[in-house]
């Protein structure tokens, strides 16, 4: 594991074998970052100050991973690709090129709500129904993903929309109506 306690810049491929952990040549990481083994980071990329890439994240080259953002371990993002701040990804999500993910992006792979104080006893046989990404897609601030969902190709999604079901490539979906609450009085 990599924990970054003061910016880091590759002027060359830096890999630890024994860690599994590859960063690509030009790739800045920003302090309190923290890279778990396994990962693979591509050329050029940036890593936002307290991001978590956690186990066997793969994030292709040219990509941005924000500040305060987390996967959850075998996501693998594209090259040329913003996950901006705040987000969240959810375990072996995939991600495409040349994405847009706006801030607190969230999504989820299992469809189940956790039982008890401490959730289920063996979380390892829950249905997983992981979401995807696909290229040139662009989602909005506060977009969150229901588990399973795809999103196709060069698709738009609005800000603050909750998708529940598979979006088409080059399709938009917008949240309800453009006026969230109520008017009460008129502005003189």
């Amino acid at each position: 594991m990599i924990h970054a306690d003061k910016p880091m810049s590759f002027t060359e491929r830096f890999e630890d074998r024994e860690r599994g952990i590859m960063i690509g040549k030009g790739t800045k990481i920003e302090p309190g970052a923290v890279i778990y083994d396994g990962c693979v980071i591509g050329e050029g990329c940036i890593i936002g100050t307290s991001a978590v890439l956690k186990q066997g994240t793969k994030l292709g080259d040219h990509s941005v991973f924000g500040t305060l953002s987390a996967t959850e371990g075998g996501t693998k993002i594209g090259s040329w690709t913003t996950i901006f701040s705040q987000c969240h990804l959810t375990a072996d999500m995939e991600v495409g090129d040349r994405v847009f993910v706006g801030p607190l992006f969230y999504c989820a792979n299992t469809p189940q709500v956790s039982r008890g104080r401490f959730g289920y006893p063996n979380s390892t046989h829950d249905t997983r129904m992981t979401p995807a990404i696909r290229d040139g897609a662009r989602l909005g601030a506060h977009v969150g993903l229901a588990p399973g969902v795809v999103v196709g190709e060069n698709a738009m999604i609005d800000m603050g929309c909750l998708v529940t079901k598979d979006v088409p490539a080059g399709a938009r979906v917008r949240a309800g109506s453009e006026i969230t609450g109520r008017v009460i009085g008129a502005a003189d």
